[in-house]
């Protein structure tokens, strides 16, 4: 029998979201957190609406929408993901730990290479877990995220054995809601799988294109093939056993993405830090200790820094 459990949400853009609906609509107890106050005060007023792949709507208990970490203290959350930008992370973690029960399991809900490793530093290896997700989103409009595609399952692994147990029994919670997710001993190899996949996100962002459009043009697939060659090379390097046509697999996942804008767009857009330097930037940096050279990495982890610079006030 799967346990039941409160959770809590701190993100509530397309990754979070998401979750945080398929949860609800199964009738579980879901806290949400996120600053975003025109967001969150639309899904307080008319919930959560999901669209495109699946389209339902699921309603908060307004007790349960948050506009600051710091509301959920006494919330009696005992799991809770985070679904923030991994470039905030360090940021937050010590106002998690400020509110939360000792034991509470925090989940890595995110993008980027090492965020679980992060989080235990916090809370230790038998509460922190990391999830590999295969969907994405947009939010369309306050209240309102597209689910643009899922390419199941989710992977959700441990740092230590000790966690395996809970770990095994969220999967089956996740599993149930109809989110496709389950346990796998070796999360670091999906964690690369989806980091090496993510790598190309820069050249989206660079010449402003979804990722059909990227891909559909001779010149930028060619560079997105030689930014995932690099990454290949050095996830190999690092004891990652990827099958011998996992660039030729990489690529044909891709081309299934369709018209989906990055999340590091918008990023960009908004004058937030990306997770540049949880993604190619962790490419290179594992390159460089292995010996590896990544000059396509390298060149766009420059190039988003360059875009993440403010712009010069020419008054």
């Amino acid at each position: 029998m799967v346990e039941k459990l409160n959770f809590g949400i701190i993100g509530v853009g397309p990754t979070g979201g998401i979750m945080a609906a398929y949860l609800a609509k199964e009738g579980y107890n879901v806290v949400l957190v996120d600053i975003n106050r025109n967001h969150m005060d639309a899904i307080k007023k008319k919930g959560l609406t999901i669209t495109n792949l699946k389209k339902f709507k699921t309603k908060f208990p307004k007790k349960n929408i948050c506009y600051s970490i710091d509301e959920l203290q006494n919330k009696e959350v005992d799991t809770l993901f985070i679904a923030v930008k991994a470039s905030h992370l360090k940021e937050i973690l010590p106002q998690i730990k400020k509110v939360i029960e000792p034991g509470t399991t925090l989940i890595s809900l995110q993008n980027g290479f090492d965020t679980e490793e992060l989080i235990a530093e916090y809370v230790g290896e038998e509460n922190s877990l990391r999830v590999v997700v295969n969907y994405a989103g947009n939010v369309l409009e306050d209240g309102i995220i597209r689910m643009s595609f899922f390419n199941p399952p989710n992977y959700l692994g441990v740092l230590t054995t000790n966690a395996e147990e809970k770990a095994k029994n969220l999967a089956e919670i996740i599993n149930k809601t109809g989110l496709e997710t389950i346990f796998t001993p070796d999360i670091k190899k999906y964690e690369w799988t989806k980091c090496i996949l993510n790598s190309i996100s820069p050249v989206c962002v660079t010449t402003r294109t979804t990722m059909k459009q990227t891909l559909s043009m001779e010149g930028t697939r060619e560079i997105c093939r030689e930014i995932l060659r690099e990454g290949i090379e050095v996830a190999r390097a690092r004891g990652i056993n990827l099958e011998p046509d996992f660039l030729e697999k990489s690529m044909n996942y891709l081309d299934k993405a369709g018209h989906h804008r990055v999340s590091m767009e918008a990023d960009i857009e908004a004058g937030i830090p990306s997770e540049i330097g949880f993604l190619n930037g962790k490419i290179v940096e594992y390159g460089k200790i292995e010996g590896i050279e990544t000059p396509y990495n390298k060149i766009f982890v420059s190039l988003i820094k360059g875009c993440e610079l403010p712009p010069i006030n020419r008054d």
